[in-house]
């Protein structure tokens, strides 16, 4: 019955564009109420001195509990410490299959191992950050940027964000279409956009590793190997009450650069 319930359910939405959000709360109350017909047969079986009425009985209690956390999860901002979907993560290996999810994303500028690439400092003038944002903007509307918090339960966002201030709901980033490099008397200036043509600057790299970018500049030839955006639409803990509040997040990037050194 619940299963042909969810299965109608499915395919009638399928006609609509629902969120996963709204698609998730509707899935939670007809399997929290269908769970109540095992319940029933259960009881019945009992009732005619059936041994299978006891696993029936077992299968509504653990079904009952995973229906408790998805009405939590879907229709609250609220964390259980019983909640054991974490550890059933982990054992089935979802972190790992976060961090290769992650790791599929291949930069148009081409590959480097991570010995190649050194982290940068990045700092945005007022009119390069407007155009950081301008350019979100356009990926967003390009369906370029998934907003799903990396893949994250609402306990992991919540563990994540004990240790950080917000994660961002394209976390951990969204690498950009097209960047280049370019030399200016004040660094390395990155231009970024859908497409060559629509490229704008949008930040300027002063450090490369620990040293300054026009120093490292003189000793090894320099080349971008990602340019990542974050921000936008984002989450942060309310510290008074310890729930999860949306937030809006500036825009900003992250980049790394190969390096090789120059011959003499």
């Amino acid at each position: 019955m619940g299963i042909g319930l969810l299965a109608l359910i499915n395919q009638w939405l399928g006609f609509f564009s629902v969120r996963n959000q709204a698609r998730g709360r509707i899935y939670s109350i007809v399997g929290f109420i269908a769970n109540f017909y095992l319940l029933y047969v259960g009881v019945r079986l009992i009732i005619n001195r059936q041994i299978w009425g006891i696993v029936f009985l077992l299968a509504f209690v653990v079904l009952l509990y995973f229906s408790v956390l998805n009405m939590i999860y879907y229709f609250t901002d609220k964390t259980v410490k019983w909640d054991i979907s974490p550890l059933i993560d982990h054992f089935l290996g979802g972190d790992k299959a976060e961090e290769e999810a992650a790791l599929k994303t291949v930069p148009a500028n081409g590959l480097y191992r991570r010995d190649q690439v050194l982290g940068t400092v990045i700092v945005s003038s007022l009119e390069e950050q407007e155009n950081l944002s301008n350019l979100y903007q356009r990926m967003l509307q390009a369906k370029l940027i998934e907003q799903n918090y990396g893949h994250f339960s609402r306990s992991q966002i919540k563990r994540y964000l004990l240790a950080h201030e917000t994660i961002s709901a394209n976390y951990p980033g969204t690498l950009l279409p097209y960047f280049d490099l370019k030399y200016v008397p004040s660094g390395l200036l990155i231009y970024g956009g859908m497409n060559q043509f629509s490229a704008r600057p949008i930040g300027v790299i002063v450090k490369v590793g620990l040293s300054d970018a026009m120093t490292a500049l003189q000793g090894y030839q320099l080349s971008l190997a990602s340019v990542v955006i974050h921000g936008g639409q984002g989450r942060q803990l309310d510290p008074t009450h310890s729930k999860i509040v949306a937030v809006s997040l500036a825009n900003y990037i992250t980049a790394e650069v190969a390096y090789k050194k120059r011959e003499i």
